[in-house]
C-alpha cells in the first residue's frame, strides 16, 4: 500500500512542479512585458503587477509543497542522529505528527478565511475573481497537499519503531538518512 501511496505523491508533485515552473515563467513574462510597457512606452499595463504578485503566492506555496516531497525542507537532525534507530523513528514520528497537527489547523483555517475572503475581489485584473482564490485557496490546497506527504512520511517511520527495516523513502533513501546532522 505505501509505494502505491508514494506514487500518488510523486504524481501530485510533478503538477506542483509543473504549477510552480509555469507561474514563475509567467512571472518572469509579465515583469518583463511591464518593465517595457512602462519605461519604453511610458505606458504600464495595470494588472500585471497585481497578476504577477497573485503568481509569487501560488508558486510560494506550491514550492513549499514540492520542498516538503522533496525534502528539501531545512532540517536539524543534531539530536537524533546521535539516537538508536528505533529512538530516532520515533522523533521524527512525533514531529510529523506534530506537523501534520499544524497543517490540519492551517486546512480547517484557511477553508474558514475562503468564506470572508471571497466576500472582495480582485483590484485591477481585466476580471473580477475573488480575492480568495489568490489567498487563502493556495495556503489550504499547499498544506492539504502537504498533509499527504507528511501522512506519508508518518507512516514510512512506523515500521522502523516496530523494528522492521525502513522502507524507502520518496527520494529513494531510507527515511531519516538524507539529513545531515549539523
Amino acid at each position: 500500500m505505501l509505494p502505491r501511496y508514494m506514487r500518488l505523491i510523486e504524481r501530485i508533485g510533478t503538477v506542483e512542479r509543473a504549477l510552480g515552473i509555469t507561474l514563475i515563467l509567467y512571472m518572469v513574462g509579465a515583469i518583463t512585458v511591464q518593465v517595457f510597457t512602462r519605461y519604453a512606452l511610458g505606458r504600464p499595463i495595470a494588472w500585471v503587477e497585481e497578476s504577477a504578485t497573485y503568481a509569487f503566492i501560488w508558486m510560494s506555496f506550491v514550492g513549499a509543497s514540492v520542498g516538503l516531497k522533496q525534502g528539501r525542507h531545512i532540517l536539524i537532525a543534531t539530536f537524533g542522529a546521535h539516537l538508536p534507530s528505533r529512538l530516532a523513528a520515533g522523533l521524527r514520528a512525533l514531529v510529523w505528527v506534530l506537523v501534520l497537527l499544524t497543517l490540519v489547523v492551517l486546512v480547517v483555517q484557511g477553508w474558514k478565511v475562503m468564506g470572508v475572503e471571497g466576500r472582495s475581489s480582485t483590484i485591477s485584473l481585466p476580471i473580477e475573481l475573488p480575492r480568495s482564490w489568490f489567498y487563502s485557496l493556495p495556503l489550504t490546497l499547499s498544506a492539504a497537499s502537504m498533509i499527504l506527504t507528511a501522512l506519508y512520511l508518518l507512516l514510512e517511520d512506523l515500521p522502523v519503531i516496530a523494528g522492521r527495516p525502513p522502507a524507502r523513502g520518496l527520494g529513494g533513501t531510507a527515511p531519516g538518512t538524507e539529513a545531515v546532522p549539523l
